[in-house]
């Protein structure tokens, strides 16, 4: 390929391992190839290859613009999304949570960031990103759910599991993952799916930032996040003023704007300096309401299930200390999170 008035080139191999396979597989193949002089790589896309220095091109003595930062940070989750297509097709695990967080910060800082860029580019995206993030969520949500299920089963003394809970659990938490992937599957192999991926391509090769981003990184990025900032207080206030099931609701809407505030201040890492503090501080808040959000799934879940075990004749006891286990955890994680928003207010003072 030419970067300017330069060729380069390189040759690669890419090996995936397909669902009869084995990791010891790979394992067995990346030695001997590695034993002819191939060498590992990084999960980079090949766009990201072939584009190089260019989606950072200047001089060490120059501030960091806008574009730049944002430009490079975008770069790297499309690479993501290219790079774990694979992986999440074969079902590899933890594939399609990273996947989806890709597609999280994509829209992420599409949104925080958007008066910066040609918003009739960049709110289609947004909106193509929103649905192959809902495409994910099947199969990630059956993976958290079967993981705290099965966690909560074992944390129960023997004598409290009453009836085939687990197979119960293996059996139809298996099955609703199985199906989740394999809808998950037949999306990515949609024209939609492909033009998703034309379309990010795009956002690194013809960039839609606009003037006003070339300015020093330093100087624009703070208003924005600042803006992030009230947007998730407004929320949150909000939710812990509402009450049940409203709270929960609102208290989801707050979990989203705190993780659009994180990807943000994520993004501006390489040019302010409290942004990785910042950054880790809004994370907090998004894993505690996302362990208060996990619980309202679970317990629906679980209702399903006592009635499924109740027409089997089998004994619901089990699946009801389970949803009160699900209940205690709530209302522990949105404690949690009130603190990690204090916390993360104060971490994102930009003045």
């Amino acid at each position: 390929m030419r970067r300017g008035t330069e060729e380069h080139a390189w040759q690669e191999v890419e090996v995936e391992l397909t669902p009869a396979g084995h990791e010891g597989d790979l394992d067995a193949i990346s030695r001997a190839l590695e034993a002819q002089g191939a060498q590992a790589q990084p999960a980079t896309s090949k766009l990201v290859q072939a584009l190089g220095s260019l989606l950072t091109q200047r001089t060490e003595d120059q501030p960091r613009s806008a574009a730049q930062v944002i430009g490079d940070y975008l770069a790297t989750q499309v690479g993501m999304v290219q790079a774990m297509e694979p992986e999440v097709r074969a079902d590899a695990p933890d594939a399609v949570h990273k996947l989806r967080v890709a597609c999280r910060r994509l829209r992420s800082v599409l949104r925080v960031y958007r008066a910066l860029m040609d918003a009739e580019r960049t709110e289609p995206l947004r909106t193509e990103l929103k649905w192959l993030g809902e495409v994910l969520g099947g199969p990630r949500d059956a993976e958290v759910l079967r993981e705290r299920l099965h966690e909560g089963l074992d944390l129960m003394p023997d004598e409290g599991i009453l009836g085939p809970v687990r197979e119960r659990l293996a059996t139809e938490l298996d099955a609703r993952h199985a199906a989740a992937h394999a809808a998950m599957v037949a999306a990515l192999d949609e024209e939609r799916y492909a033009g998703l991926l034309e379309a990010l391509t795009c956002l690194l090769t013809d960039p839609p930032f606009l003037p006003g981003a070339e300015r020093p990184a330093r100087q624009v990025l703070p208003r924005h996040l600042d803006r992030a900032t009230r947007r998730v207080s407004m929320r949150w206030a909000a939710a812990c003023a509402a009450k049940r099931p409203e709270k929960m609701e609102l208290a989801h809407e707050a979990r989203k704007k705190a993780k659009a505030s994180r990807y943000a201040w994520e993004a501006a890492i390489p040019a302010l300096p409290n942004a990785e503090r910042a950054a880790a501080a809004w994370k907090q808040v998004t894993e505690s309401l996302g362990v208060a959000q996990d619980t309202v799934v679970s317990r629906a879940r679980l209702l399903e299930l006592t009635a499924a075990a109740g027409e089997a004749g089998e004994p619901t006891f089990t699946y009801g200390v389970l949803y009160g286990r699900e209940l205690a955890h709530q209302d522990d994680a949105r404690g949690v999170a009130d603190r990690a928003v204090r916390i993360a207010r104060r971490a994102s003072r930009t003045h």
